[in-house]
């Protein structure tokens, strides 16, 4: 089989646009979360990580291609054209996937329509269905390129965007196709989500947005609603050596599993999130000197996924770290945004801190990165993303 490389890579994300401004704000401690719009009558803290409006103004994109198109296709369009960019790849339209990881489409705009519906049904767009479901981000990607091969949108709740670049890989491997685009696009933040997750409790009380999202905290109290959309532009790696180009990665290793347990919470234990992880390690055949955890801050699911690491790796203090302080929880673009850090960090040698945290969990026994990023050479890590429904998926990155 032939090994999967990634050679482009793009990101629309709350903090910034584009991979290298990305990565400047992830070491400068920035976070993405803003005050929710009209959200005096709303419970809680009020925050959420929301992708400003000014960087949908800042690609140089063919209008046509983000016209008649909701906010996350224009998420998954912009981080294509990034990543592809970036890979100065031309892509081979028979031979070229296109998988995009999303849970539920363009959720906001729906909503917005159905109060048009009780005001004027006269305004509703008749182009509603077109722009507002779940595949509509793969679709323009392949239309905008001219691409043939398989197009799937994947939809696995917080895992979405891990199991896109896996199966993505499984077809490179397998010869299906020779190039894909592949990752996850998030567009969630309407209010009825943000009062229906503060019911059951998911999200962070706190009123200081810099606390409002500790990973594996002990004060930690619920995670911060974010969104945006990242893409990587994936090769066999004969097909990148044929035409000299640069490989900023490799995939090395890929699992997904379901726990079976609970419409919402991991099994407790964290078993089956261990053995996931294990599986990707397996799979990939390598050392893992790194993990760039899913870690949202709950207090249930960071309790199961530190006892997954603790499992794991009995023996070693391995470095950990979390990005959800810095961009909230964006849902199925969650684990690719992570991946894109854990890339830029392999070239840098540096992996960023887990911003917000102050007091980690006593039971943690690996190396929680806090206060400022570390130098640290790393030559393969670990991205976990872990979500509703008992998704569970682990993905392994090396150089």
């Amino acid at each position: 089989m032939d090994e999967v490389v990634v050679t482009g890579a793009g990101i629309v994300s709350p903090i910034a646009l584009g991979v290298d401004a990305f990565w400047d704000a992830l070491l400068s401690g920035r976070h993405g979360f803003t005050a929710i719009p009209n959200s005096a009558d709303l419970p809680g803290g009020g925050y959420w990580a929301a992708v400003p409006d000014a960087h949908m103004t800042q690609s140089n994109l063919p209008p046509e291609y983000l016209r008649n198109a909701d906010r996350f296709t224009q998420y998954a369009v912009i981080a294509a054209a990034q990543a592809l960019s970036m890979a100065g790849l031309e892509l081979p339209p028979a031979k070229t996937a296109v998988l995009i990881g999303n849970t539920m489409g363009g959720l906001p705009l729906l909503t917005e329509t159905q109060m048009q519906l009780t005001s004027d049904p006269r305004h509703i767009t008749p182009k509603l269905m077109a722009l507002v479901i779940p595949n509509m981000a793969a679709a323009r990607i392949s239309m905008n390129w001219g691409l043939l091969g398989r197009q799937l949108t994947i939809s696995t709740a917080c895992a979405s965007s891990l199991d896109a670049i896996g199966l993505a890989a499984r077809m490179i491997e397998h010869g299906e196709v020779r190039c894909a685009i592949a990752g996850g696009v998030e567009t969630l933040l309407a209010p009825v989500v943000y009062a229906s997750l503060k019911r059951a409790g998911a999200l962070s009380r706190s009123q200081d947005p810099r606390r409002a999202s500790r990973p594996f905290d002990v004060h930690r109290d619920g995670f911060v609603m974010g969104d945006g959309g990242a893409l990587l532009v994936l090769e066999a790696a004969s097909h990148a050596r044929g035409r000299g180009a640069r490989v900023l990665a490799r995939i090395r290793g890929y699992a997904s599993m379901a726990d079976g347990h609970h419409l919402t919470a991991p099994e407790p234990s964290g078993r089956y999130e261990a053995e996931v992880m294990a599986a990707a390690i397996e799979d990939a055949g390598c050392r893992i000197d790194a993990i760039y955890a899913h870690a949202t801050g709950t207090v249930v699911g960071d309790t199961a996924e530190l006892r997954a690491i603790n499992a794991t790796f009995p023996a070693r203090r391995i470095p950990v770290t979390s990005l959800r302080g810095h961009l909230g929880h964006a849902m199925a673009a969650a684990g690719v945004m992570s991946a894109i850090a854990g890339i830029l960090g392999m070239e840098h040698d540096v992996i960023p801190h887990t911003l917000g945290t102050e007091h980690v969990e006593p039971a943690a026994q690996f190396d929680l990165i806090l206060r400022e990023p570390r130098r640290l050479r790393y030559d393969a890590f670990l991205v976990n993303a872990f979500g509703f429904g008992g998704q569970n998926a682990s993905l392994v990155i090396s150089q």
